[in-house]
């Protein structure tokens, strides 16, 4: 049997003098055959673990490299657990604490071996006792030391032990939190998003053994366990209404009545000993401090987010609706509706920086609602109509002057391309929530703002706005007037944008088009009253995206497959035109547009009646039984006797018939047996007798008088007993 181990005899002369081309064999044949290690004598594994243990104590950072890796691996191994386990965390430690000549990436290899010998021992009752609880102590303060050293690598594993070992971990609560306000106060935003989301989180936990700040008096009803973590919310959400106070001093907040009522319902504490962060430091006369503020509440927001969307070992009581009111007020906050102080307007810079700021705290505030939305679903449907019209604030608008209506301020849409991202996502996440939708402004609005950031994105206009002409090349170009022109160089470089202006457009981000293409989605099935007039916007967009994409690559993506099938499948209310004969030809071979095109009725009942060869009979009126004839109102005499005489050739093998039940008569085919085999003569005979029925085969003589009488030929089970019996006819003769 061929595998890919390597004997353990050759793997122990390895281990005593490691060379880099051995390492990935040694460490492949570890991780695929771990019955390598487990089948080996007491002495082979024992050499193998003192050899492992010679790697990680050496002064060689290689050679430690190599040890961590194979700890790594063989801590999968329940018989090397269980016999080395202690002398390898030991081992690992002592390489943890080195600070100085240990290197990043063997340390970060130890902190990551640890790990896996401690998820290894976890949930094993005898394991955990002998060998991870005395050391685990030691684990968390090593880790802790050398926090700053490797915060990606050990801030989750603390955290871990945070969650599954909170016993042990108390002692170690406040040096871990001083450790955590640290880096929410110096550098959060220097963070990579998914560590800042880490950080939150592990300040989050700290609240399950983080003692609560009052005592329970005697008599008092018990405390439960979310109340430190409710309390918590409640802390934060005060500190971030201190916050946004500060823009009473920045724009006239107070007299904005619905964001005061909002503010007044916000929880207030006496106290602010409970606050996370220092005093903010804003100086007017530096215009760049003041994105402290929005930077101060988006780590508030997120720190709140944690709190409420991190599972807990116990039930937590959310105020949900005073978190979508803090939400309301931060989106609430619009240049376009509170204007700034007089005495700042003068200058333009700072002016400029207020209004960035004031943004940039919207969108924290659409952050908070979106992430609830997420977590919390249709909770959240009681707050829907605040939430959309506080959303809408944040689209940038502008009056024109001499245009009805309000316009969407195109350029400063462009500029604020990620933050109105962020809103058509919370409004995406928020039509998921309802089956219709009765207020349309903010659709209507986003639609707009939606096709303006597909579109193709030029420089000309930017480049040949007008600039400002100082005086003093004015006043030099007046005295010059008579001087010889020459030709300016500046113009040079704008010749390409001037004559081919179509060579400098850029195609609208990958994540843009994500965004928004996954929120027509959602608004061509959920606003089926959509206004007709952005209707067709979107059904022009995404019809044109589908054509440039099959004329490019020859296909069409399934994004954009998807939202041509919600365009046939879902017409808005009223619609007089279909876009069907359209995407049929750009999806021809679509299933679910195959059956609007070519619809499969149900099968109707179809009775089979076949028919035995018989013999002709001499009986005439046996004759009749058997054979049906349909019944008519209005018949000629003689015709009727014709039908009869033909209807008595009876032939030797009759071909089955199917019945077809429609509405008001029945249906009779008749269908060719297996055994029928065409003649000769049938073969050959013209295209005109094709059709030979017996209708076509009886002669109709002239009559002089027509019978209105009706000829009923009952059954054969139906004759017994009848009084009625049929002439004889003369068939060749001419009287009546």
């Amino acid at each position: 049997m061929v595998t890919p181990a390597i004997p353990i005899s050759l793997i122990l002369e390895i281990l005593e003098d490691p060379k880099p081309a051995h390492v990935k064999h040694v460490l492949k044949s570890l991780y695929l055959c771990p019955e390598t290690v487990t089948s080996a004598s007491k002495a082979d594994l024992n050499h193998f673990v003192s050899r492992t243990a010679n790697l990680l104590n050496s002064r060689e950072d290689y050679k430690r490299w190599f040890g961590c890796h194979i700890v790594q691996i063989v801590s999968l191994n329940p018989v090397v657990i269980t016999t080395s386990g202690v002398g390898f965390i030991t081992a690992l430690l002592k390489l943890v604490h080195h600070q100085t000549s240990v290197t990043t990436v063997v340390f970060q290899n130890a902190v990551l071996a640890l790990n896996s010998i401690i998820i290894s021992i976890r949930g094993k009752p005898v394991l955990t006792r002998e060998i991870l609880t005395p050391n685990l102590p030691n684990i968390i303060s090593a880790l802790l030391e050398n926090l700053e050293r490797d915060v990606v690598t050990v801030l989750p594993i603390l955290k871990q032990l945070l969650v599954k070992n909170t016993t042990t971990f108390k002692p170690f609560v406040k040096k871990l939190e001083t450790k955590l306000v640290k880096l929410l106060v110096e550098n959060f935003h220097t963070l990579d998003s998914s560590l800042q989301k880490e950080v939150c989180q592990t300040y989050a936990y700290l609240n399950l053994i983080k003692p609560t700040q009052h005592q329970t008096q005697p008599g008092s009803a018990q405390p439960l366990p979310d109340d430190q973590w409710r309390l918590k919310i409640l802390q934060l959400m005060d500190e971030t209404r201190n916050v946004i106070m500060v823009y009473d001093n920045i724009i006239e907040l107070s007299s904005e009545r619905e964001s005061m009522d909002l503010i007044k319902q916000l929880p207030s504490f006496e106290k602010n000993d409970h606050h996370i962060f220092p005093f903010l430091h804003i100086d007017l006369s530096q215009p760049i401090t003041l994105v402290s503020i929005s930077e101060r509440i988006d780590v508030l927001l997120k720190l709140l987010t944690a709190l409420i969307t991190v599972p807990t070992p116990f039930p937590v009581r959310i105020p949900l609706g005073q978190l979508v009111q803090l939400g309301n007020l931060l989106m609430g906050i619009s240049p376009n509706y509170i204007s700034i102080k007089p005495e700042l307007k003068k200058d333009h810079d700072l002016k400029q920086m207020i209004l960035n700021d004031i943004i940039k705290t919207q969108i924290h505030g659409c952050n908070l609602v979106l992430n609830i939305s997420k977590t919390y679903k249709k909770l959240v449907l009681p707050h829907f109509p605040s939430i959309l019209s506080s959303l809408e604030v944040i689209v940038p608008i502008k009056n024109e002057k001499g245009k009805k209506g309000i316009n969407i301020d195109t350029q400063c849409a462009l500029n604020m391309e990620s933050e109105l991202l962020q809103v058509i996502q919370t409004v995406t996440e928020l039509l998921h929530l309802v089956d219709s939708l009765t207020e349309f402004e903010l659709v209507n609005k986003l639609v707009d703002v939606s096709i303006l950031l597909l579109s193709k994105r030029t420089p000309l206009e930017s480049l040949l706005q007008k600039q400002p002409v100082p005086t003093s090349i004015e006043n030099n170009s007046q005295s010059q007037k008579n001087k010889k022109k020459k030709k300016s160089k500046d113009t040079t470089p704008l010749a390409d944008i001037l004559s081919h202006a179509e060579l400098f457009e850029l195609d609208p981000p990958k994540r843009t088009v994500q965004v928004i293409v996954s929120f027509f989605g959602v608004l061509i099935k959920k606003v089926s009253k959509l206004d007709a007039n952005y209707k067709i916007k979107v059904i022009k967009y995404i019809i044109a995206s589908a054509v440039k994409q099959q004329s490019i690559n020859g296909t069409i993506n399934a994004l954009t497959v998807e939202l041509l099938e919600s365009l046939v499948l879902f017409p808005g209310v009223g619609e007089v035109y279909s876009v069907l004969p359209i995407v049929k030809r750009l999806l021809p071979n679509n299933e679910k547009l195959s059956l609007l095109t070519n619809p499969r009725f149900p099968i109707l009942d179809v009775k089979y009646k076949p028919r035995a060869q018989e013999t002709v009979e001499d009986d005439e009126d046996e004759e009749m039984d058997e054979i049906e004839v349909p019944v008519e109102e209005t018949i000629v005499k003689d015709t009727f006797v014709e039908d009869l005489k033909i209807a008595k050739e009876v032939p030797k093998e009759t071909p089955a018939v199917s019945v077809f039940k429609t509405e008001e008569q029945i249906q009779t085919m008749e269908f060719p047996s297996e055994d029928a085999q065409p003649t000769d003569e049938a073969k050959t005979r013209p295209l005109e007798e094709e059709d030979d029925t017996p209708s076509k085969r009886i002669k109709i003589q002239q009559s002089a008088q027509i019978a209105e009488t009706e000829k009923h030929i009952e059954d054969e089970s139906e004759n017994d007993g009848s009084d009625f019996e049929i002439p004889l006819i003369d068939i060749d003769s001419d009287e009546e």
